[in-house]
This record gives C-alpha cells, sequence and structure tokens, in this order.
C-alpha cells in the first residue's frame, strides 16, 4: 500500500510541475507589451496643433488633442497585437511615413481588417475591445504619456 501511495503521490507531483510548465510557457506572450511602461515624452504643446493626430511608433501610442484637451491611446491592435496603419496617406508626413495626421482618418489594422475611430472605438471587427487609454500630464508646457496608467477614454488632460 504504501508503494501505491507513494506511486499516486510521485503521478500528481509530476502532473502538477508538467501543468506548471505549461502554464509558464503559455502566459509568457500573455502579456500587453504594447507600449513600454515608462513614462515618456510627447514634446511641448506647441507641437501639437488641435485635431491632429501624432504618432509615437516606438512607443506605439498615438496622441491627440480635442477641444477637451490632450489624449493618448494605443496604436496597436486588441485584436492580435498588430500595429495600426492610418488610412489618410494623402496626410501622411515627413520621410517617415505617417507620423502626423488628421483626426477625420481611421486607424486600420492590416492583419484583419479592424478599424477603430477618431477616439478608438472599434468600427468594425474582428477587434471588439476598444484601445487603451494611457494618462497624460502638461507641465510647464510638456507633455507627458504614462502608459502604464490606463484611463477612461473620456480623459483629458488640459494643457495651456
Amino acid at each position: 500500500m504504501s508503494d501505491e501511495k507513494q506511486a499516486i503521490e510521485r503521478r500528481t507531483f509530476l502532473c502538477v510541475v508538467g501543468a506548471a510548465g505549461v502554464a509558464a510557457t503559455v502566459t509568457t506572450g500573455c502579456g500587453d507589451d504594447s507600449a513600454p511602461d515608462v513614462p515618456f515624452s510627447a514634446g511641448r504643446v506647441a507641437d501639437h496643433p488641435m485635431g491632429v493626430w501624432k504618432l509615437y511608433g516606438a512607443q506605439s501610442v498615438i496622441v491627440g488633442r480635442d477641444p477637451g484637451g490632450f489624449y493618448a491611446f494605443s496604436a496597436t491592435c486588441t485584436h492580435e497585437r498588430n500595429q495600426l496603419e492610418f488610412r489618410e496617406p494623402s496626410a501622411c508626413t515627413g520621410p517617415t511615413g505617417c507620423t502626423s495626421i488628421s483626426m477625420t482618418g481611421l486607424t486600420r489594422c492590416a492583419l484583419h481588417g479592424s478599424r477603430f475611430d477618431a477616439n478608438g472605438g472599434v468600427i468594425a471587427s474582428p477587434a471588439f475591445v476598444p484601445l487603451p487609454h494611457y494618462q497624460v500630464t502638461v507641465a510647464s508646457g510638456e507633455i507627458t504619456v504614462s502608459p502604464a496608467v490606463t484611463v477612461a477614454a473620456t480623459v483629458r488632460s488640459a494643457g495651456v
């Protein structure tokens, strides 16, 4: 009986260890790595005209300014984590492509066609989760985005 009990315990142990190993492997890619957790500078207030988005590609974040103030949201599709693209090519400027665009343009995921409105809301699937918005602070005319702090899509940071 002692051998039987030991065999069951060994089997249980191996099952638990095996399951833990699988869980660790599977969940490794589950984190949201669309934006680093470190706050970053989005320039000065004067660099952000009303009604224009600016893409910060290294952080995969879009910063916009509307009559309510400044806001920032992810530039990564919530469906399968692909970088979004702007759908208003005539407004693309600069040698690196779209870095500044009118907020009337839509963002689209090239991978499966999900589309998002000017506030990050889903307007075409397969994505069904809106783009997360991040905390924006304005101090002494300098804009800082904190991707580790998510906020409601309606939150704006006033800046003069």
